[in-house]
């Protein structure tokens, strides 16, 4: 078998499109607000509600797609999302809305346990630790891109951007069905891996929830302490968060490099968090605000090191092919939860102690999760 790059390039727009469905809402919170009478929290749960699917069926929704086939799941996953975008286009009230975001969570998440599969089985293994660190960037890159198109079709409306995403979405099921070739998929419980498979991956599962509960609280709190802390306004310190953001990308295409060198995924994983959170304690001190900034945008890209090492870690760890649909389904599950408990656990953090002791908390969870990545073994 040889690598199929315009077939992996393919199955990363997809995961990308799919991500934009994490950036789609919150710049449409102020006219959904207005249009639909959404409070606050129900903005917060239209946002959210995603990541809650994964916490709640990610293991689940990575059995099933083994059992129907990964092809078949992301064609699947597309449409669900095509349905749901249609839905949140034509919503008159803001419980159609959070109905459609909701069936959009089903659908995203069987694209994020079906991709990195598919991704797997279409590139050669010494072409995993590339393509697979690649698959690691689809979430920043998505809402990166969802949050600059729905600032340009601003002026259409939120229907009309909903519209546009339905669009999008029903042509990538058009694409993947045509266009990605059909896996077999396992009879009826025979999608359950190997016994210990699961266990065996609890480390792998440990360090990303750890992850995604640091990088979704400090890059959702990171406005924050830009305005009560340095006195920025709220629009620049959203600017400036977002940039820092993005400093993930590059981070995680330079794991792929360096997993092709000969880095083991479970080091670069360790490095990533500790090296991070180290950067980010040190910002959250006095130094001037230009050196803060560059400094978490380094904290972001030495973090980015940690997904596209998870993602390229789950081959490894699988004792065999049909463990990779379930331990995918696992580490979607670890990262949708700690997406969740993240930036509200840092928030009641800071109210108890304030922002100074900040990176105590930041620094004793990093060191959790350099410790379980340090403990992922092959499978």
């Amino acid at each position: 078998m040889t690598t199929s790059w315009s077939r992996i390039a393919l199955l990363y727009a997809i995961g990308v499109l799919a991500a934009g469905q994490l950036g789609i809402v919150p710049p449409l919170v102020p006219e959904l607000q207005r249009d639909l009478g959404l409070s606050l929290a129900g903005a917060g749960t239209a946002v959210s509600v995603i990541t809650l699917v994964g916490a709640v069926l990610g293991l689940p929704a990575g059995g099933w797609s083994q059992r129907i086939g990964h092809a078949r799941a992301l064609a699947i996953g597309l449409a669900i999302m095509a349905v749901a975008a249609a839905l949140c286009a034509a919503a008159n009230n803001a419980a159609t809305l959070l109905a459609g975001r909701a069936l959009a969570g089903i659908g995203y998440l069987l694209v994020v346990v079906a991709g990195p599969s598919l991704m797997a089985a279409t590139a050669e293994p010494r072409h995993h630790a590339i393509t697979l660190s690649l698959w690691g960037t689809f979430v920043p890159t998505g809402i990166a891109l969802a949050g600059l198109a729905a600032a340009g079709f601003a002026d259409s409306g939120w229907r009309t951007i909903f519209a546009v995403d339905l669009v999008l979405l029903a042509t990538a099921v058009i694409v993947t069905v045509v266009a990605v070739p059909r896996d077999d998929g396992v009879a009826r419980g025979e999608e359950k891996p190997p016994a210990g498979a699961l266990i065996s991956s609890l480390p792998l599962a440990s360090a990303f929830f750890c992850f995604a509960l640091l990088f979704l609280a400090l890059a959702g709190l990171l406005p924050a302490w830009l305005v009560e802390r340095r006195g920025l306004a709220a629009a620049d310190a959203g600017r400036i968060a977002a940039i820092a953001i993005a400093f993930g990308i590059p981070g995680s295409l330079l794991a792929g490099w360096l997993m092709r060198a000969g880095v083991s995924p479970g080091r670069l994983a360790a490095i990533g968090l500790l090296g991070s959170m180290a950067l980010a304690a040190l910002c959250f001190t006095t130094l001037p605000l230009p050196m803060a900034v560059v400094g978490f945008a380094l904290s972001f890209a030495i973090g980015g090191l940690v997904p596209a090492a998870t993602f390229a870690s789950v081959p490894l760890v699988a004792a065999s092919p049909r463990a990779i649909g379930p331990i995918n389904g696992l580490v979607a599950q670890a990262g949708s939860l700690g997406s969740l408990v993240g930036p509200p656990l840092l928030a009641v953090w800071v109210d108890w102690t304030d922002w100074p002791f900040a990176p105590l908390l930041l620094l004793t969870i990093a060191v959790l999760g350099a410790a379980a990545a340090l403990a992922v073994k092959r499978g």
